[in-house]
């Protein structure tokens, strides 16, 4: 019996680690600017630059104060995603993401000027996290191309 004690300890103590949950109200997350792209596609990767396939966008187009659904894609095994030009105006973009990123909304102005197409880097989310913190990791950048190929995944 004696021998088990050390052991009972060590399963309770692991048990009484601290997790990667949020305890506590989430801060107001503030609005992001759109982005000015030239093509309404891109790229979505982690922030090991791997591509992330199977993930669901919506292009939705602005319409006064809200948005409307125009459509949906899902990003192929490159982890690339685009739509028809639907023309010049306000659109957002909504990224799903399987379990284990963060989910991303990209307020886009498509025009002449901007990305050739995006390239989205999703940080990993843990229970509870909150927007903000997402939002501060999450990066947007001009799509290179090379997408895949930095750590010789293509």
């Amino acid at each position: 019996m004696n021998r088990l004690l050390p052991l009972a300890i060590l399963v309770f103590a692991w048990s009484a680690r601290p997790s990667a949950q949020l305890i506590g109200s989430c801060s107001p997350l503030a609005a992001r600017s759109p982005q000015n792209v030239k093509e309404l596609r891109g790229v979505v990767v982690d922030e090991n630059l791997a591509v992330v396939p199977k993930v669901r966008v919506q292009l939705q187009i602005r319409k006064g104060r809200y948005f409307r659904d125009l459509d949906v894609a899902e990003t192929d095994l490159n982890g690339q995603f685009s739509f028809e030009n639907k023309g010049r105006s306000q659109y957002r973009l909504v990224f799903t993401p399987l379990v284990g990123l963060c989910p991303a909304t990209i307020p886009v102005t498509y025009s002449k000027e901007g990305f050739k197409g995006l390239r989205l880097k999703l940080p990993v989310a843990a229970t509870g996290t909150c927007p903000q913190y997402c939002e501060t990791r999450l990066k947007v950048e001009e799509m290179t191309g090379r997408e895949g190929r930095e750590w010789g995944t293509l």
